[in-house]
């Protein structure tokens, strides 16, 4: 969660970098798929050096990973809206199958004192920041 900036997004092109199939989610749909675009980068480069490599017999691992088929997912949600959290939820189990390994990172920072925080922006911090954890795991 969270992948189109900051963390998240450094967290997904790390894992991309390990050959993770990856399932980006962010509120904002154009930063998520700024990130995608980076991860499919990180892919190509990968495939074009696995395919430069030169072959040896008994070369497990290079021939496992030319067959490689790497993927991104993008889908926006906003995390802070439990019906959101859980019909995107289905789609993901629907179309790419169950998760293995959740981050779960997207988060909310004001800039505020508290005392100078609007009662909206304390609420939507609590939603994001807290309860999304519990509803997306």
């Amino acid at each position: 969660t969270g992948a189109g900036s900051g963390l998240g997004r450094l967290f997904a092109l790390e894992f991309a970098r390990r050959r993770a199939l990856l399932v980006l989610w962010d509120i904002n749909t154009q930063s998520n798929e700024e990130t995608a675009g980076m991860v499919r980068h990180i892919y190509r480069e990968m495939a074009e050096a696995a395919a430069a490599a030169p072959r040896v017999a008994g070369d497990g691992e290079k021939d496992v990973l030319s067959h490689c088929n790497l993927q991104v997912y993008t889908y926006t949600c906003d995390v802070g809206k439990r019906e959101n959290v859980y019909s995107t939820a289905e789609r993901v189990r629907k179309e790419v199958g169950e998760v293995s390994v959740l981050v779960n990172n997207a988060g909310v920072v004001s800039g505020h004192h508290l005392l100078e925080c609007p009662d909206e922006l304390i609420e939507r911090t609590m939603m994001v920041n807290c309860h999304a954890h519990f509803w997306v795991t």
